[in-house]
């Protein structure tokens, strides 16, 4: 996998319908004492390090050999890049970077483009002002599997390499959550999964959190970090959830789906539906029934 290589890609339709497309990307090895960057790529990717670069789209940039440095408006000093380190470069923000002459470096790069990098943007999951990741076996292993699709034919796989481009922005958002570390979400991804699984019961959510060995205070506190809700409203969304597969799929009457659902009783469930959906189960599933009847049917 160390062959080097780049290509560009057009704006695809199908990629733009999730969000994700990646419309430039490539592997190369700056061996030590080499110009950098390579005279190869087009007038609007190059830079030198005295002018810096701006670009209008996302790329993602990892370095697996070597060192370096990296600089952008926003982060205003140079800052060290090492063996394994990745760095984020954003629309708009000038930026530089360049290998140590010393040693050289390996670069992996890819450039999306799309609205799910910009609402991650949006809401501040990754930020410029915070552009340079650690070491991620994860992100190394999806870096891998878009060379693969790549190396194979870019054009013909660029839907498969825009999906693993969202995959990339997935992990970069978990690395980047100042809330986040892994055995905190492990935690919640487990609390959640339980809830799922016993959401037709009346769950003792402080009993839970001592399942999950972690105090109840500590446990609504990080649920709410990291779902923007409470357990209790996290349980109540699922039983809904659920509910409204049941009006839309079968003919069980309402006081059944609120005891399969753990409901206190059927005009308990009708409440909260009401507060929710903003009709009655029984208005909710006649207008559901309505908007998937056959053309054509009475």
């Amino acid at each position: 996998m160390d062959q080097n290589y780049f290509t560009y890609l057009p704006e695809n339709w199908r990629c733009a319908a999730w969000g994700c497309t990646v419309t430039a990307l490539g592997r190369t090895r700056i061996p030590a004492g080499s110009k950098y960057p390579p005279q190869r790529h087009p007038e609007d990717h190059h830079f030198t390090w005295e002018n810096g670069r701006i670009i209008d789209a996302f790329q993602i940039v990892q370095i697996t050999r070597g060192q370096g440095t990296f600089e952008s408006a926003r982060t205003r000093e140079p800052q060290r890049i090492r063996s394994g380190s990745l760095f984020l470069l954003f629309p708009a923000v000038r930026h530089r970077y360049t290998p140590d002459p010393r040693v050289g470096w390996t670069e992996h790069w890819v450039e999306c483009r799309g609205h799910a990098f910009e609402t991650a943007l949006a809401i501040g999951a990754i930020t410029p002002d915070h552009p340079i990741l650690p070491a991620n076996r994860d992100l190394t292993h999806v870096f891998n599997e878009i060379h693969g699709w790549a190396m194979r034919d870019p054009l013909a796989n660029q839907a498969i390499i825009s999906a693993l481009g969202l995959q990339l922005l997935a992990l970069l958002v978990r690395e980047a959550d100042p809330n986040n570390s892994n055995q905190e979400a492990a935690i919640i991804q487990r609390a959640m999964m339980l809830i799922l699984e016993r959401a037709h019961e009346p769950l003792n959510m402080p009993r839970l959190a001592s399942e999950l060995n972690i105090g109840y205070t500590r446990f609504r506190e990080l649920f709410k970090i990291h779902t923007h809700t409470s357990p209790k409203q996290y349980q109540l969304r699922v039983r809904l959830d659920r509910a409204r597969d049941l009006l839309r799929n079968t003919d069980k009457p309402l006081k059944e789906i609120a005891q399969l659902l753990g409901f206190h009783s059927a005009f308990h469930f009708s409440y909260q539906f009401r507060a929710t959906q903003g009709l009655s189960p029984k208005a909710w599933r006649k207008q559901a029934r309505l908007r998937t009847k056959p053309a054509g049917s009475k």
